[in-house]
């Protein structure tokens, strides 16, 4: 029996230097800053497809608990990491999507062996229903 193809990872690489944007998120939020990217990206890293749709009440709910800060505070930082480019602009503007083309280029290491491909950007197409997320 093959194991199920999935597009999560258990871990990812976590660099001891840290650029522009953690620098920003601490001086700016201090250790919720540094702690809620880092879990943010763990849940990237464990989410089907690598992104998260805040615009379910349930997924902003649970990022929120899960970085251990208020659901104002997870949209002030978003709306940072947005900024800075950490996450992706467009996405999180238009849709409340979560997704880093960075911390996907830093996975590429995970889906060499596997018969599923690395997840990819998902494109925002506007339809007179609603905006429809496609990847």
């Amino acid at each position: 029996m093959t194991r199920p193809r999935r597009q999560t990872v258990d871990y990812f690489p976590h660099s001891c230097n840290h650029g522009e944007t953690m620098f920003i998120l601490e001086e700016r939020f201090g250790n919720d800053g540094y702690a809620f990217w880092f879990k943010t990206l763990e849940l990237l890293g464990k989410t089907e497809g690598h992104l998260l749709d805040c615009k379910k009440a349930a997924t902003l709910n649970y990022l929120a608990a899960k970085t251990l800060i208020s659901k104002e505070k997870a949209m002030e930082i978003l709306d940072l990491l947005s900024e800075v480019e950490a996450i992706d602009t467009e996405l999180w503007t238009e849709s409340k999507i979560i997704w880093s083309d960075n911390f996907i280029k830093r996975l590429s290491f995970a889906y060499r062996n596997r018969e599923v491909s690395i997840p990819v950007k998902p494109v925002i197409q506007c339809q007179k229903s609603g905006i429809i997320v496609t990847g």
